[in-house]
């Protein structure tokens, strides 16, 4: 017997990215009992949108720019069934991605996928299109570690998410608020399991390193540090001290921002069009 499961996504614009998520999530072998939108905005004409296939329930955290972690789990603590489906806005399912997944998560463990970035903008979501555009990774089932944990698409529990407390508030915008998930998880013995499937992941336009978010991933970083003893692995430090944007010793004596980009120093790194996968495996940003 198949157990009901609710999806969660939150958003802040990309309505054309959620249009295909939801589009393809219709198109599931196995339907979701709900889809919770979290808006990072005020309730607007695109926050009524609704599916004929399940019911979508919107939510709202729109008293930050960016709270991420705030809306996540407002999307969590919406739902009304014990497993949850998070997918990033920008992700495109297919069809039976949801069954699979839904049908090896279980308590005590975190489930993913392999993501398959898409190198244009697409409005067909056919999985044969898709497929001529980029060659899906598939692979075996494999328990991975949590430092391979990643926003874009991941399962887990009522029981697990309210055993690990959800996702830390002190972890302010955008960046590292995953890795002390992922922490946290793996603190309280639970394991992540690469399913081997795959989900499709949209491009949007970014900045690549994140120089925009620069002050919000410094701050978490911090926060993380003291929490943890130690900073997170991450390739967007390395990028940051490359650009003299946050210093080279930061692991000894603490990390502080040393430079602002200018506007235009920012547009330098603007990514208005899809590249190639290679490309966008260089970045990850949700939302």
């Amino acid at each position: 017997m198949k157990t009901p499961f609710s999806v969660v996504t939150i958003v802040k614009g990309r309505k054309e990215q959620l249009s295909n998520l939801i589009k393809s999530i219709e198109r599931a072998s196995y339907l979701p009992q709900e889809m919770v939108i979290v808006w990072m905005a005020p309730p607007s004409d695109d926050s009524l949108i609704c599916s004929d296939f399940f019911p979508i329930i919107h939510r709202f955290a729109a008293s930050e720019p960016l709270p991420i972690p705030k809306a996540r789990n407002r999307g969590f603590e919406s739902c009304k069934t014990d497993k949850f489906i998070y997918l990033d806005v920008d992700c495109i399912c297919p069809e039976t991605l949801l069954e699979e997944m839904t049908g090896m998560l279980s308590t005590g463990k975190v489930v993913t996928a392999n993501v398959t970035h898409l190198s244009e903008q697409v409005s067909d979501i056919e999985e044969v299109y898709l497929q001529q555009q980029v060659t899906p990774k598939i692979t075996a089932p494999e328990r991975v570690p949590f430092v391979s944990f990643d926003t874009t698409i991941f399962g887990i529990t009522r029981r697990d998410f309210e055993r690990v407390g959800g996702f830390d508030l002190d972890y302010n915008g955008f960046g590292i608020g995953d890795m002390d998930f992922a922490t946290r998880c793996s603190q309280a013995g639970l394991y992540l399991l690469n399913t081997g499937r795959h989900v499709y992941k949209q491009f949007h336009v970014h900045y690549n390193p994140p120089v925009n978010h620069l002050c919000d991933i410094v701050a978490n970083a911090e926060v993380f540090r003291q929490k943890w003893g130690a900073y997170p692995s991450s390739e967007i430090f390395t990028q940051f001290v490359k650009l003299g944007l946050i210093n080279e010793d930061f692991e000894k004596v603490g990390m502080r921002v040393i430079k602002l980009l200018s506007d235009e120093e920012l547009s330098t790194y603007l990514v208005n069009e899809p590249k190639s996968p290679e490309h966008a495996n260089t970045y990850r940003q949700s939302a």
